[in-house]
């Protein structure tokens, strides 16, 4: 066996392992949060960790991944190495686990409350000599025979319950059916939450379901982003084995209790007071929250187990709420349109309007939806994680000192996030800076960064921000202070690529959306841009470099912030809302890019700037 030991925050954790031993495993089974945007596929560089007792040497890619300098102050990628003798590991506060800026409002629109589960409370004649009905006859026929109950747990705890309280008791229904019986009233704790779970966030509302008022929200970074940024590399993990899968499957069921639990302190509510709880988010995500194999979504022809409607109970899941409550698993479209797609359009409500209009949710996978209340089209285009700030050099999620902004002025100047020194640089961030490079002549048309030499007519500051780092034309944006891997933050000649293929692929999707439907841009009057990046992004430079088509410049362009989340809410309140995002679902046609020969050309042509 060999003996690990851990230094983070000054504190050192020892442990033992196999000889053998992936690094990246191990610090993933021993709960050490690190980076790995690509799922420890050896290609995203982020799982860089500080060590001594590495034996073997750097192979070329990782030498390329992390570069001379980093090498040399004893980085290594975890997911390259592994444990063969005793070892020292470094774990540095990087921005990984940072307090992260999640969007969390949307578009609120007014519903007319009717939530899926009822509360009413009765009270029962008490049998005597001359009514000998059976409690559960007595039951149903109090409440005028319209409805039935099943659970054969339920049925066994209805004599204990009715008279506990004197027969007067408070029943829990969905639609018809009877779910739950409490003793005397207790109509008055009725509560419910919304959950939209995101590749990279989850947020969850709880709401009062006596009179719809918000009570509080919760926002989280997804725990299986430790298994990649993007759904493919989670699809492969979780496709390994069944434990894997179960694995995926309980980070997001422990991370809805924990939230569950933490709503329940805060505001001094019973876990049991929770009866409905709505669940959004894309395919995949749904299917690790169902515990359903995901591997064919990744595959071609692209088929998901399943894209319907559910109602189920928590217990199926094990979600800590009342056990008589239901779960409602939003409807997807395909593949890569999911019900959070389907509740943004609600929260929009382009289903619903006569004026034809362009929902776009940008992340790791571009979600693009075309249409009014008569029909509805739909794409997915995988963008890659550019975005998010994956596979760019000093990229970084929204999280607290990620660079956010970035203005070309007479100097070069730019925020964070918090307001704090600069640690990395994040998807609004990154498309801030290209535009403005673009602009000033540092990079032209084809995403060329210019050498020194090249550029004329710039003041010194810009010009002394060009550079060569591991051999690439590079763009300094800043400097990093303290126990960082790198020494500035840059734009590199690889990162403009990323972001050149990230652009094109939604630029080209909508394209492709227009010419099929048959609508010309002249006939959309609204562009949405939905979810976290939509809202941040500067929309100057996402016209600048192409990322929005320019034909749609002239539009009303609007920033919907968390529209699935939105959504959920309102399917959350209204039972009548949820069938709707159902009848999304059958009406909303879906176009597969892959096999559409116009994607390739309008990809090309997208790639310039």
């Amino acid at each position: 066996m060999c003996l690990v030991r851990i230094c983070k925050n000054g504190k050192i954790r020892e442990f033992k392992a196999d000889p053998g031993t992936n690094l990246l495993d191990f610090l993933r089974d021993k709960s050490f949060d690190i980076p790995s945007v690509c799922g420890g596929k050896g290609t995203c560089g982020k799982c860089r960790v500080k060590v001594k007792g590495i034996q073997d040497l750097p192979t070329g890619k990782e030498e390329s991944l992390l570069g001379n300098q980093a090498l040399s102050d004893g980085y290594r990628l975890a997911c390259y190495n592994s444990i063969k003798s005793d070892i020292d590991i470094f774990i540095e506060e990087n921005t990984y686990n940072s307090e992260a800026k999640i969007v969390t409002s949307g578009l609120e629109r007014d519903v007319k409350l009717n939530p899926v589960m009822l509360k009413e409370y009765i009270e029962l004649p008490e049998p005597n000599i001359s009514d000998q009905r059976s409690d559960v006859e007595r039951l149903i026929d109090t409440l005028g025979g319209k409805y039935k109950i099943s659970s054969l747990p339920l049925i066994r705890d209805i004599p204990e319950l009715t008279r506990k309280q004197q027969y007067k008791i408070t029943i829990v229904r969905d639609g018809e059916e009877i779910t739950g019986i409490e003793a005397g009233d207790t109509t008055g704790k009725f509560y419910g939450i919304a959950v939209d779970i995101g590749t990279t966030t989850i947020v969850a509302y709880l709401y009062n379901l006596n009179n719809g008022e918000k009570i509080d929200t919760i926002s989280t970074l997804n725990p299986q982003r430790k298994y990649g940024a993007d759904v493919l590399s989670r699809i492969d993990y979780a496709s390994q084995s069944a434990e894997s899968r179960n694995k995926m499957h309980r980070e997001i069921i422990d991370c809805i209790n924990d939230i569950i639990n933490n709503f329940s302190r805060k505001n001094v509510i019973d876990s049991d007071d929770i009866y409905t709880a709505v669940f959004v988010g894309n395919t995949t995500m749904m299917h690790f929250l169902m515990n359903l194999p995901a591997r064919n979504i990744a595959v071609s022809p692209f088929i998901p187990v399943t894209t319907g409607i559910y109602r189920i109970r928590p217990y199926e899941l094990d979600i800590k709420m009342n056990m008589g409550g239901t779960l409602i698993i939003f409807p997807s479209l395909s593949a890569y349109i999911g019900a959070d797609i389907i509740a943004g359009l609600l929260s929009a409500q382009m289903n619903e309007n006569e004026e034809i209009s362009l929902l776009i949710d940008i992340g790791t996978n571009g979600e693009i939806v075309l249409g009014n209340r008569y029909n509805l089209y739909s794409c997915s285009t995988a963008a890659g994680p550019a975005f998010e700030g994956a596979n760019i050099r000093n990229g970084t999620g929204g999280v607290s000192g990620a660079i956010d902004r970035v203005y070309f002025r007479d100097k070069l100047t730019y925020t964070t996030i918090g307001n704090v020194k600069p640690v990395g640089i994040c998807g609004s961030g990154v498309v801030d800076a290209v535009a403005g490079m673009l602009d000033k002549g540092i990079m032209d048309e084809t995403g060329r960064i210019a050498d020194r030499d090249e550029v004329d007519g710039l003041d010194d500051d810009y010009i002394e921000r060009l550079a060569t780092i591991d051999g690439l034309n590079s763009f300094i944006l800043a400097r990093t202070e303290g126990n960082h891997s790198f020494s500035e933050i840059a734009i590199t000649q690889k990162d403009v690529r990323e972001l050149q293929n990230a652009k094109a692929a939604i630029a080209a999707g909508i394209k492709v959306l227009i010419m099929k439907s048959g609508i010309s841009f002249d006939d959309v009057k609204n562009v949405y841009l939905a979810g976290g990046f939509g809202n941040y992004i500067n929309i100057e430079s996402a016209l600048k470099i192409g990322l929005i088509p320019r034909e749609l410049s002239n539009k009303k362009i609007t920033s919907i912030g968390n529209a699935a989340g939105a959504g959920a809410i309102l399917g959350l309140l209204s039972s009548e809302m949820i069938k709707e995002a159902d009848r999304i679902r059958k009406k909303a046609k879906y176009i597969e890019l892959s096999s559409t020969k116009e994607f390739v050309d309008e990809y090309v042509n997208s790639m310039f700037f």
